[in-house]
C-alpha cells in the first residue's frame, strides 16, 4: 500500500511509541540476565556483516530479527502482533534509502550497537529513549534528503537546528551543515544562529547536547561516561568542564542532586 508523507509519519511515529514501550520492558525484564541478550548479539554481528558487504537484503533481515527479538523480549501479550502490523505497513518505506541515506554505513552499525547497549543497561527510561531516537532517525533522514529538492524555499537555519539536534553524537562542522543541510555559506548561517538564538552554531551544538545530557542524567542511569558520548563527547573530562561551566556543577553532582 502506498502511503502519503502525513500517513507514512503518523505511521513512522506509532513505531516509535510502539518500540519505545517495547524496548522500555525489554530492558526490565533482562537487567544483569546476560543469557537474555546473547541472541541480541548474536544478530548484532549478522547485521554488521551484513553492513560491512553493503548486502541490504541480509541487513533488512537481521534488522527485522533484531527488532522482533527486543519486542518479544518485552513479554507483553498482543504486543508482537501489533508491532508487526505497524512494521509491515512500513516496508516500502523501509527500502528507501539505504544507499542514499547511509553513505556512511557505519552510522547504522553504532545506532543498533546503542540499542542494544540500553537494553542491556537494565535502564527503562535509557531504552525507550534509544529506541524513540533510534526509529525518528530514519524519518529525518528521509525528510532531509526530500528538502534538498526545495532548498531555495526552505528554511536554512530550521533545516540546520533540527540536523543538529538528531546528529549531535556525531562530530559536527559548520562548513559541512552548512553546504549539505542548510544550503548556505558557512558565514550566513553562523549570523542566522547569532541573529535567532543569540549566539553562534558552535555555542548552539555546545547548548544542546549539555542540555540533551542533564535530561538523560536526570531520568536515566546511565554511565556519564556513555552519556558524554551520546551526546557528542569523545572526552569525558572535557565534558565534565562543558556541563560545571553550564550548569555550576558537576555531571555527578546534577544526578544526585535533590
Amino acid at each position: 500500500m502506498a502511503w502519503n508523507d502525513t500517513e507514512l509519519h503518523n505511521l513512522t511515529a506509532l513505531r516509535s511509541l510502539i518500540e519505545g514501550f517495547s524496548t522500555s520492558h525489554a530492558a526490565t525484564h533482562v537487567a544483569h540476565q546476560e543469557r537474555k541478550t546473547t541472541l541480541l548479539r548474536e544478530i548484532l554481528k549478522r547485521l554488521t556483516v551484513a553492513v560491512q558487504h553493503n548486502d541490504y537484503p541480509a541487513f533488512r533481515q537481521a534488522d527485522y530479527q533484531l527488532h522482533a527479538a527486543i519486542v518479544a523480549l518485552a513479554e507483553v501479550p498482543l504486543l508482537q502482533e501489533t508491532w508487526l502490523v505497524v512494521w509491515n505497513g512500513l516496508q516500502e518505506f523501509h527500502k528507501t534509502g539505504f544507499e542514499e541515506l547511509y553513505p556512511d554505513r557505519r552510522v547504522l552499525i553504532v545506532e543498533h550497537e546503542y540499542l542494544i547497549a540500553a537494553v542491556e543497561s537494565g535502564d527503562s527510561a535509557a531504552a525507550a529513549e534509544a529506541a524513540h531516537s533510534h526509529v525518528e532517525q530514519h524519518w529525518f533522514r528521509i525528510a532531509e534528503r526530500q528538502s534538498s529538492v526545495t532548498a531555495r524555499e526552505s528554511h536554512a537555519l530550521q533545516r540546520a537546528a533540527a540536523h543538529l539536534a538528531f546528529r549531535m553524537h556525531r562530530q559536527l562542522r559548520l562548513s559541512e551543515v552548512a553546504s549539505k543541510v542548510a544550503f548556505t555559506s558557512p558565514g550566513n548561517l553562523t549570523r542566522l544562529f547569532r541573529r535567532h538564538y543569540g549566539i553562534g552554531f558552535q555555542q548552539y551544538l555546545q547548548k544542546i547536547r549539555l542540555e540533551k545530557a542533564a535530561d538523560l542524567l536526570r531520568t536515566t542511569t546511565l554511565p556519564i561516561g556513555r552519556i558524554a558520548h551520546r551526546v557528542g563527547y569523545r572526552d569525558a573530562a572535557r565534558f565534565g568542564q562543558h556541563f560545571k561551566r553550564m550548569f555550576g556543577v558537576q555531571p555527578t553532582h546534577w544526578r544526585t542532586r535533590e
